[in-house]
């Protein structure tokens, strides 16, 4: 399994798991361009939980 880039935690990656790209979750969801830019064109998705905590910070901000 790959690894996210943000947490280094398996991330169930569609691709990672040969699965059909656009049933990955995150092809469903917009991702933040802040945790975007801590991935490189080698990773493959920033895990579920990563995006969760980032806009859950940003709420607790607000």
């Amino acid at each position: 399994m790959l690894k996210c880039p943000v947490c280094k935690e398996e991330n169930n990656c569609a691709v990672a798991k040969k699965e059909e790209p656009t049933s990955c979750w995150c092809m469903k969801v917009t991702i933040p361009k802040e945790l975007l830019e801590k991935a490189s064109i080698k990773d493959h998705c920033i895990c579920e939980k990563c995006v969760e905590d980032y806009r859950l910070t940003l709420e607790k901000m607000n």
